[in-house]
């Protein structure tokens, strides 16, 4: 699955040119800084790359459920430390992107609170076509998260 994690970039950048080309084309300088500028670097990625992208991803979803037939759910930071400052952005989702580009369920639950009074999260992840499984270990998670705060 590791390998896998390595297609998202290209992969990411590449359906991101395409799904944003008429704006990128038409309306650049109204775009957000931030999206002008990733939309600026992302369009480096080649037709090749993304169909090796394709390629590593097909194989970590492979390996995804060979490793979930074993596995109930995985729980792991959902992001680090706590949520941002502002509404300006959903935060840092480097710890999901693996979980987004294998297809695979994640659910995200607060625990707590970080030094700013923001929330500190983990995600329940598990493996394809577990929803209902996923959001029953989350909600169970969650209930016990609210018992002992």
């Amino acid at each position: 699955m590791a390998e896998a994690f390595h297609a998202h970039g290209p992969l990411q950048d590449y359906e991101a040119t395409q799904a944003l080309a008429w704006e990128y084309a038409e309306h650049r300088d109204a775009l957000p800084p931030k999206l002008r500028a990733y939309l600026d670097a992302a369009r480096a990625a080649t037709p090749r790359q993304y169909d090796e992208a394709r390629r590593l991803s097909r194989r970590g979803r492979d390996a995804a459920r060979a490793f979930f037939a074993e596995v109930d759910v995985v729980v792991s930071f959902a992001a680090p430390g706590e949520a941002p400052d502002t509404l300006e952005s959903t935060g840092d989702s480097r710890f999901n992107r693996l979980w987004t580009l294998l297809g695979v369920p994640c659910v995200t639950v607060p625990l707590m609170r970080g030094p700013r009074g923001l929330p500190a999260t983990v995600q329940v992840i598990g493996g394809f076509g577990r929803d209902e499984h996923v959001i029953a270990v989350a909600k169970g998670l969650e209930k016990l998260v609210e018992a002992i705060a």
